[in-house]
């Protein structure tokens, strides 16, 4: 397993969302790197692999 497949990366608009994110769902934030998008201004990187959960599924089954 390279270094690479050890991290996941999410856009934010802003550093504090990376941590609201760690915070949120419990994931090891490993640094905050710039992009050159106007909007989504930094890559959140994370330990392992992350995914947000998929909340219309979970209202479809219910």
């Amino acid at each position: 397993m390279t270094d690479e497949e050890k991290i996941s990366r999410h856009a934010a608009t802003d550093r504090d969302k990376c941590q609201e994110m760690a915070d949120k769902y419990g994931w090891e934030l490993l640094k905050v790197e710039p992009t050159n998008n106007k909007i989504l201004k930094v890559d959140c990187v994370f330990e392992g692999e992350t995914e947000f959960p998929n909340y219309y599924e979970e209202s479809e089954n219910e």
